[in-house]
């Protein structure tokens, strides 16, 4: 199938206009206080429209998260990677779709923001219980961040919460904190024997064809690898990095 590409760390309208015109499913902002990637709000705001809009005027049929949830809540799903890869499957049909990342931020300042600044997913990049957040709400997506090996026992527990709530929901495998530029374990991650992922971690478009042989992805986030060195995006290279994301 197709694989979800998601650029992150957007801090400019253009950068986003760039990655719609690439072909990315996902664009990511960082909604983390005082980080060098953090996006100002009215950025985040213009982001989200230009998401919306889009995808209005490609006619989605699924132009929300919750027309997602709803339309899920009518399938059976046999096994996780069959729930998941119909996930992926309705993103990359319906997208682009707006996401906003936090860590380790208390829930109610997680939900106000993601209502005033109308995300379509939360990315949760901290320790926080995913299930909590996804429990909550069935507006948006979740998009939980594990660290393997490390967090394989509570990420197979989660999964599972995930298929059997039909929640709509994208794990993502990061290396320990994300958006330095390290490179996780790929073989590790090729090893797991269940469920399927998008993979970030030190991505970038001269090593993205190198994860050809990861048997379980679902796509690539990059965020560092398409940028200049200065956190700013360079649009040849997120324009590079959705072409080859979706040959693999």
């Amino acid at each position: 199938m197709t694989k979800i590409v998601k650029i992150c760390g957007l801090r400019t309208l253009e950068a986003a206009q760039k990655a719609v015109e690439a072909g990315a499913d996902l664009l990511g902002s960082i909604l983390v206080p005082n980080k060098p990637r953090t996006v100002e709000e009215n950025v985040a705001l213009q982001i989200s429209e230009l998401a919306r809009a889009t995808r209005k005027a490609r006619n989605r049929k699924f132009q929300t998260v919750e027309e997602i949830h709803k339309h899920l809540a009518t399938q059976h799903f046999e096994n996780i990677n069959e729930y998941l890869e119909t996930v992926a499957e309705i993103v990359i049909e319906n997208g682009p779709f707006f996401v906003g990342v936090f860590r380790n931020q208390p829930i109610e300042t997680v939900f106000e923001t993601a209502k005033r600044l109308q995300l379509d997913f939360i990315q949760l990049h901290g320790s926080e219980e995913k299930i909590q957040f996804a429990e909550k709400t069935y507006q948006f997506g979740i998009i939980p961040r594990y660290v393997v090996p490390q967090d394989v026992d509570t990420m197979k527990k989660d999964l599972g919460t995930f298929k059997e709530k039909k929640y709509v929901g994208l794990p993502l495998l990061d290396s320990e904190a994300g958006g330095e530029g390290k490179v996780i374990d790929w073989e590790v991650v090729n090893d797991l024997d269940f469920g399927k992922y998008i993979l970030a971690g030190g991505l970038n478009p001269a090593n993205l064809a190198d994860t050809a042989s990861i048997q379980n992805l679902l796509g690539f986030d990059v965020s560092g690898g398409v940028e200049d060195g200065k956190w700013n995006k360079d649009l040849k290279k997120i324009e590079d990095f959705v072409k080859i994301g979706k040959t693999l």
